[in-house]
Protein backbone atom coordinates (compact mmCIF):
# COMPACT_ATOMS: atom_id res chain seq x y z
CA UNK A 1 0.00 0.00 0.00
CA UNK A 2 3.22 2.54 0.77
CA UNK A 3 4.32 1.83 -2.36
CA UNK A 4 0.65 2.95 -4.14
CA UNK A 5 0.77 6.06 -2.11
CA UNK A 6 4.23 6.61 -2.93
CA UNK A 7 3.43 6.50 -6.88
CA UNK A 8 0.04 8.70 -6.40
CA UNK A 9 2.18 11.43 -4.75
CA UNK A 10 4.82 10.99 -7.39
CA UNK A 11 2.04 11.03 -10.05
CA UNK A 12 0.34 14.40 -8.69
CA UNK A 13 3.59 15.86 -8.26
CA UNK A 14 4.48 15.13 -11.90
CA UNK A 15 1.03 16.20 -13.15
CA UNK A 16 1.01 19.62 -11.79
CA UNK A 17 4.13 20.23 -13.14
CA UNK A 18 3.29 18.90 -16.60
CA UNK A 19 0.01 21.26 -17.18
CA UNK A 20 2.91 23.57 -16.13
CA UNK A 21 4.88 22.93 -18.64
CA UNK A 22 2.79 22.68 -21.33
CA UNK A 23 1.44 25.92 -20.49
CA UNK A 24 4.63 27.74 -20.07
CA UNK A 25 5.67 26.27 -23.47
CA UNK A 26 2.67 27.21 -25.46
CA UNK A 27 2.85 30.69 -24.20
CA UNK A 28 6.43 30.98 -25.31
CA UNK A 29 5.42 29.53 -28.63
CA UNK A 30 2.60 32.01 -29.13
CA UNK A 31 5.21 35.15 -28.31
CA UNK A 32 7.34 34.02 -30.53
CA UNK A 33 4.49 33.31 -33.18
CA UNK A 34 2.73 36.93 -32.16
CA UNK A 35 6.31 38.77 -32.53
CA UNK A 36 6.86 36.84 -36.25
CA UNK A 37 3.54 38.13 -37.44
CA UNK A 38 3.04 41.22 -35.57
CA UNK A 39 3.91 44.02 -38.84
CA UNK A 40 1.46 41.96 -40.93
CA UNK A 41 -1.44 41.31 -38.11
CA UNK A 42 -0.79 45.64 -37.91
CA UNK A 43 -0.34 45.87 -41.67
CA UNK A 44 -3.78 44.39 -42.37
CA UNK A 45 -5.48 45.93 -39.16
CA UNK A 46 -6.30 42.85 -37.77
CA UNK A 47 -8.47 43.13 -34.34
CA UNK A 48 -8.06 41.32 -31.50
CA UNK A 49 -10.56 38.61 -32.36
CA UNK A 50 -8.70 37.75 -35.40
CA UNK A 51 -5.69 37.68 -33.68
CA UNK A 52 -7.05 35.42 -30.75
CA UNK A 53 -8.55 32.81 -33.44
CA UNK A 54 -5.18 32.79 -35.34
CA UNK A 55 -3.60 31.68 -31.95
CA UNK A 56 -6.21 29.18 -31.74
CA UNK A 57 -5.82 27.48 -34.84
CA UNK A 58 -1.88 27.53 -34.16
CA UNK A 59 -2.59 26.12 -30.28
CA UNK A 60 -2.15 22.25 -31.89
CA UNK A 61 1.07 23.36 -33.47
CA UNK A 62 2.39 24.18 -30.17
CA UNK A 63 0.69 21.26 -28.43
CA UNK A 64 2.62 19.53 -31.04
CA UNK A 65 6.21 20.05 -29.29
CA UNK A 66 4.62 21.03 -25.63
CA UNK A 67 2.67 17.79 -25.15
CA UNK A 68 6.32 15.76 -25.25
CA UNK A 69 8.34 17.80 -24.61
CA UNK A 70 6.75 18.91 -21.01
CA UNK A 71 7.63 15.22 -19.99
CA UNK A 72 10.78 15.75 -19.57
CA UNK A 73 10.38 18.90 -17.66
CA UNK A 74 7.48 17.90 -15.55
CA UNK A 75 8.99 14.05 -14.42
CA UNK A 76 13.02 15.45 -13.83
CA UNK A 77 11.99 18.60 -12.14
CA UNK A 78 9.21 16.54 -10.05
CA UNK A 79 11.87 13.91 -8.87
CA UNK A 80 14.41 16.78 -8.40
CA UNK A 81 11.83 18.08 -5.68
CA UNK A 82 11.31 14.57 -3.81
CA UNK A 83 15.30 14.41 -4.13
CA UNK A 84 16.20 16.95 -2.49
CA UNK A 85 13.85 16.99 0.09
CA UNK A 86 15.37 13.25 0.67
CA UNK A 87 11.73 11.70 0.03
CA UNK A 88 13.23 9.04 -2.45
CA UNK A 89 16.35 8.74 -0.33
CA UNK A 90 14.08 7.77 2.64
CA UNK A 91 11.62 5.50 0.29
CA UNK A 92 14.68 3.53 -1.04
CA UNK A 93 15.78 2.54 3.10
CA UNK A 94 11.72 1.05 3.09
CA UNK A 95 12.49 -1.07 0.51
CA UNK A 96 10.61 0.53 -2.20
CA UNK A 97 12.72 -0.37 -5.29
CA UNK A 98 13.14 2.49 -8.12
CA UNK A 99 11.83 0.42 -10.77
CA UNK A 100 8.51 0.53 -9.13
CA UNK A 101 8.00 4.08 -9.08
CA UNK A 102 8.90 3.72 -12.97
CA UNK A 103 5.66 1.75 -14.05
CA UNK A 104 3.37 4.83 -13.23
CA UNK A 105 5.43 7.20 -14.75
CA UNK A 106 5.36 5.34 -17.82
CA UNK A 107 1.79 5.10 -17.62
CA UNK A 108 1.63 8.86 -17.75
CA UNK A 109 3.47 8.83 -20.48
CA UNK A 110 1.39 6.31 -22.95
CA UNK A 111 -1.74 8.73 -21.23
CA UNK A 112 0.14 11.48 -23.01
CA UNK A 113 1.07 9.79 -26.47
CA UNK A 114 -2.02 8.91 -26.74
CA UNK A 115 -3.62 12.78 -26.59
CA UNK A 116 -0.05 13.87 -28.45
CA UNK A 117 -1.42 11.11 -31.54
CA UNK A 118 -5.12 13.03 -31.86
CA UNK A 119 -3.95 16.17 -31.52
CA UNK A 120 -0.97 16.05 -33.67
CA UNK A 121 -3.12 13.29 -36.38
CA UNK A 122 -7.20 15.32 -36.30
CA UNK A 123 -6.95 18.68 -34.48
CA UNK A 124 -3.57 19.67 -36.10
CA UNK A 125 -4.56 19.34 -39.61
CA UNK A 126 -7.52 20.91 -39.20
CA UNK A 127 -5.85 24.04 -37.67
CA UNK A 128 -3.58 24.36 -40.20
CA UNK A 129 -6.69 24.62 -42.88
CA UNK A 130 -8.84 27.07 -40.76
CA UNK A 131 -5.32 29.01 -40.52
CA UNK A 132 -4.56 28.97 -44.11
CA UNK A 133 -8.29 30.27 -44.67
CA UNK A 134 -8.13 33.27 -42.13
CA UNK A 135 -4.68 34.47 -43.90
CA UNK A 136 -5.93 34.28 -47.28
CA UNK A 137 -8.90 35.82 -46.34
CA UNK A 138 -6.27 39.17 -45.64
CA UNK A 139 -5.71 39.21 -49.07
CA UNK A 140 -9.27 38.50 -50.95
CA UNK A 141 -12.36 36.35 -50.33
CA UNK A 142 -11.81 33.36 -52.23
CA UNK A 143 -9.27 31.25 -50.51
CA UNK A 144 -6.38 29.53 -51.82
CA UNK A 145 -6.03 26.63 -53.77
CA UNK A 146 -3.82 23.86 -53.78
CA UNK A 147 -1.57 23.05 -56.02
CA UNK A 148 1.40 20.63 -56.94
CA UNK A 149 3.95 20.82 -59.48
CA UNK A 150 5.62 18.06 -61.48
CA UNK A 151 3.56 15.55 -60.87
CA UNK A 152 3.19 12.07 -62.35
CA UNK A 153 0.99 8.75 -62.02
CA UNK A 154 1.24 5.51 -63.25
CA UNK A 155 -2.25 4.50 -64.18
CA UNK A 156 -3.66 0.99 -65.67
CA UNK A 157 -3.41 2.87 -69.25
CA UNK A 158 0.26 4.49 -69.30
CA UNK A 159 2.40 7.13 -67.59
CA UNK A 160 0.46 10.60 -66.63
CA UNK A 161 2.35 13.50 -66.10
CA UNK A 162 1.64 17.81 -65.04
CA UNK A 163 3.83 20.76 -65.21
CA UNK A 164 0.90 21.61 -62.46
CA UNK A 165 -2.26 20.57 -61.16
CA UNK A 166 -4.40 23.41 -59.22
CA UNK A 167 -7.25 21.85 -57.49
CA UNK A 168 -10.67 23.82 -57.96
CA UNK A 169 -11.04 26.12 -54.76
CA UNK A 170 -14.76 25.31 -54.51
CA UNK A 171 -14.97 21.81 -55.58
CA UNK A 172 -12.93 19.13 -54.75
CA UNK A 173 -13.69 16.59 -57.68
CA UNK A 174 -11.94 18.86 -60.21
CA UNK A 175 -8.64 20.51 -61.29
CA UNK A 176 -6.90 21.94 -63.83
CA UNK A 177 -3.97 20.50 -65.75
CA UNK A 178 -1.23 22.27 -67.03
CA UNK A 179 1.83 21.03 -69.35
CA UNK A 180 0.51 17.66 -69.61
CA UNK A 181 2.11 14.68 -70.97
CA UNK A 182 0.39 11.05 -71.50
CA UNK A 183 2.55 8.14 -72.62
CA UNK A 184 0.05 5.17 -73.30
CA UNK A 185 0.82 1.91 -72.74
CA UNK A 186 0.43 1.08 -76.12
CA UNK A 187 3.38 3.88 -77.37
CA UNK A 188 0.74 6.55 -78.03
CA UNK A 189 1.94 9.78 -76.81
CA UNK A 190 -0.44 12.73 -75.79
CA UNK A 191 0.67 16.36 -75.22
CA UNK A 192 -1.68 19.55 -74.45
CA UNK A 193 -0.80 22.72 -72.63
CA UNK A 194 -4.49 22.72 -70.56
CA UNK A 195 -6.73 19.99 -69.76
CA UNK A 196 -9.15 19.59 -66.59
CA UNK A 197 -9.12 16.44 -64.04
CA UNK A 198 -12.89 15.33 -62.75
CA UNK A 199 -12.37 12.48 -60.39
CA UNK A 200 -16.07 12.29 -60.09
CA UNK A 201 -15.78 10.73 -63.28
CA UNK A 202 -12.36 9.53 -63.53
CA UNK A 203 -10.93 11.51 -66.56
CA UNK A 204 -8.43 13.85 -68.04
CA UNK A 205 -9.96 15.96 -70.27
CA UNK A 206 -7.32 17.42 -72.57
CA UNK A 207 -7.63 20.67 -75.14
CA UNK A 208 -5.51 21.20 -77.83
CA UNK A 209 -4.29 17.73 -78.07
CA UNK A 210 -1.20 16.50 -80.36
CA UNK A 211 -1.23 12.93 -80.91
CA UNK A 212 2.20 10.65 -81.69
CA UNK A 213 1.79 7.62 -83.58
CA UNK A 214 4.48 5.50 -84.13
CA UNK A 215 4.33 5.16 -88.27
CA UNK A 216 1.55 7.86 -88.44
CA UNK A 217 1.76 11.51 -89.05
CA UNK A 218 0.98 13.57 -85.93
CA UNK A 219 -2.58 14.88 -85.78
CA UNK A 220 -4.54 17.87 -83.17
CA UNK A 221 -7.68 17.10 -81.46
CA UNK A 222 -9.67 20.09 -80.22
CA UNK A 223 -10.47 18.11 -77.00
CA UNK A 224 -9.64 14.53 -76.06
CA UNK A 225 -10.95 12.17 -72.77
CA UNK A 226 -8.48 9.60 -70.93
CA UNK A 227 -9.52 7.65 -67.96
CA UNK A 228 -7.37 8.81 -64.91
CA UNK A 229 -8.57 5.98 -62.02
CA UNK A 230 -7.24 7.83 -59.12
CA UNK A 231 -8.83 6.55 -56.42
CA UNK A 232 -8.47 9.75 -54.28
CA UNK A 233 -10.48 13.28 -54.98
CA UNK A 234 -8.69 16.08 -56.65
CA UNK A 235 -8.76 18.37 -53.33
CA UNK A 236 -7.00 15.76 -50.91
CA UNK A 237 -4.75 14.86 -53.44
CA UNK A 238 -3.18 17.59 -53.84
CA UNK A 239 -3.44 19.19 -50.49
CA UNK A 240 -0.14 19.79 -48.22
CA UNK A 241 0.19 16.57 -45.58
CA UNK A 242 0.29 18.53 -43.13
CA UNK A 243 -3.81 19.54 -43.85
CA UNK A 244 -4.57 15.83 -43.67
CA UNK A 245 -5.48 13.93 -40.78
CA UNK A 246 -3.64 10.81 -40.07
CA UNK A 247 -6.50 8.49 -41.94
CA UNK A 248 -6.92 10.95 -45.16
CA UNK A 249 -3.00 10.71 -45.35
CA UNK A 250 -2.80 6.82 -45.27
CA UNK A 251 -5.34 6.21 -47.71
CA UNK A 252 -3.74 8.92 -49.98
CA UNK A 253 -0.37 7.09 -50.25
CA UNK A 254 -2.59 3.93 -50.58
CA UNK A 255 -3.61 5.48 -53.49
CA UNK A 256 -0.70 6.87 -54.81
CA UNK A 257 1.04 3.48 -54.43
CA UNK A 258 -1.68 2.18 -56.80
CA UNK A 259 -1.14 5.09 -59.38
CA UNK A 260 2.58 4.57 -59.26
CA UNK A 261 3.18 8.10 -57.48
CA UNK A 262 6.01 9.02 -55.21
CA UNK A 263 5.31 8.54 -51.60
CA UNK A 264 8.02 9.79 -50.14
CA UNK A 265 7.14 12.96 -48.81
CA UNK A 266 3.71 11.67 -47.41
CA UNK A 267 4.83 8.34 -45.50
CA UNK A 268 7.51 10.73 -43.90
CA UNK A 269 4.98 13.44 -43.04
CA UNK A 270 2.47 10.28 -41.80
CA UNK A 271 5.45 8.33 -39.61
CA UNK A 272 6.87 11.65 -38.30
CA UNK A 273 3.47 12.44 -36.28
CA UNK A 274 3.41 8.85 -35.05
CA UNK A 275 6.76 8.98 -33.90
CA UNK A 276 6.71 12.44 -32.54
CA UNK A 277 3.36 11.32 -30.26
CA UNK A 278 5.24 8.54 -29.21
CA UNK A 279 8.33 10.30 -28.11
CA UNK A 280 6.41 11.33 -24.81
CA UNK A 281 6.40 8.16 -23.49
CA UNK A 282 9.97 7.87 -24.69
CA UNK A 283 10.74 11.50 -22.99
CA UNK A 284 8.99 9.67 -19.42
CA UNK A 285 11.45 7.04 -19.68
CA UNK A 286 14.53 8.32 -19.99
CA UNK A 287 13.54 11.50 -17.76
CA UNK A 288 12.30 8.39 -15.44
CA UNK A 289 15.71 6.62 -15.49
CA UNK A 290 17.64 9.75 -14.54
CA UNK A 291 15.26 11.64 -12.35
CA UNK A 292 14.94 8.59 -9.84
CA UNK A 293 18.33 8.72 -9.23
CA UNK A 294 18.79 12.66 -8.67
CA UNK A 295 20.19 14.58 -5.74
CA UNK A 296 18.47 17.82 -6.19
CA UNK A 297 16.35 19.81 -8.29
CA UNK A 298 18.97 22.08 -10.05
CA UNK A 299 20.04 18.92 -11.33
CA UNK A 300 16.82 17.96 -12.92
CA UNK A 301 16.64 21.44 -14.52
CA UNK A 302 20.04 20.61 -16.26
CA UNK A 303 19.35 17.17 -17.54
CA UNK A 304 16.37 18.68 -18.65
CA UNK A 305 18.04 21.49 -20.84
CA UNK A 306 20.41 18.33 -21.77
CA UNK A 307 18.06 16.30 -23.31
CA UNK A 308 16.11 18.46 -25.09
CA UNK A 309 18.74 20.55 -27.17
CA UNK A 310 20.26 16.52 -27.80
CA UNK A 311 16.64 15.28 -28.73
CA UNK A 312 15.92 18.24 -31.53
CA UNK A 313 19.35 18.74 -32.46
CA UNK A 314 18.87 14.63 -33.85
CA UNK A 315 15.52 15.52 -34.60
CA UNK A 316 16.27 17.92 -37.16
CA UNK A 317 19.32 16.28 -38.25
CA UNK A 318 17.43 13.28 -39.19
CA UNK A 319 14.65 15.21 -41.37
CA UNK A 320 17.88 17.02 -43.64
CA UNK A 321 18.90 13.07 -43.50
CA UNK A 322 15.61 12.15 -45.06
CA UNK A 323 15.53 15.47 -47.56
CA UNK A 324 18.74 15.03 -49.33
CA UNK A 325 18.09 10.73 -49.65
CA UNK A 326 19.96 9.61 -46.98
CA UNK A 327 17.60 7.86 -45.27
CA UNK A 328 14.48 6.35 -46.07
CA UNK A 329 10.92 8.37 -44.81
CA UNK A 330 10.63 5.63 -42.51
CA UNK A 331 13.60 5.49 -40.86
CA UNK A 332 14.28 9.30 -40.64
CA UNK A 333 10.80 9.86 -38.96
CA UNK A 334 11.73 6.97 -36.34
CA UNK A 335 15.92 7.43 -35.83
CA UNK A 336 15.72 10.55 -33.05
CA UNK A 337 12.44 8.45 -31.13
CA UNK A 338 14.43 5.22 -31.84
CA UNK A 339 17.70 6.60 -30.56
CA UNK A 340 16.34 8.45 -27.36
CA UNK A 341 14.17 4.89 -26.20
CA UNK A 342 17.04 2.15 -26.75
CA UNK A 343 19.23 5.11 -24.59
CA UNK A 344 15.89 5.73 -21.94
CA UNK A 345 15.65 1.50 -22.00
CA UNK A 346 19.57 0.95 -21.46
CA UNK A 347 19.65 3.99 -18.50
CA UNK A 348 16.79 2.19 -17.33
CA UNK A 349 17.94 -1.40 -16.96
CA UNK A 350 21.62 0.03 -15.49
CA UNK A 351 20.40 2.62 -13.02
CA UNK A 352 17.04 1.19 -11.10
CA UNK A 353 18.04 -2.37 -11.37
Amino acid sequence: MSRLRLAGYLLRETAGLYLLGVAAFCLLLSIDTLTVWAGYLIQQNATLGVIARLMLYQLPLFLHLSLPVAAVFAVLLATGRLAKDSELKAAYALGVPPLSLLWPLLGFGVLISVAALLNNGYLEPRGQIAEDELVASFFNARPSAETQRDVSFRQEGGLYYAARIRADTFDRTRAELSGVLVYGDDGTLYSAPYGTWDSEVNTWTLEEVEVLREGEAPRLEPTLTLPFTLQADAGASLSAAENLTLSELYARIEAGRRAGQSVRGDLFNLHRRLADASSAVIFVLIAGALGLHLRGRSAGFGWTIVLLVCFFALWTLSESFFEQGVLSPVVAAWLTTGVVGLIGGALALVRLR
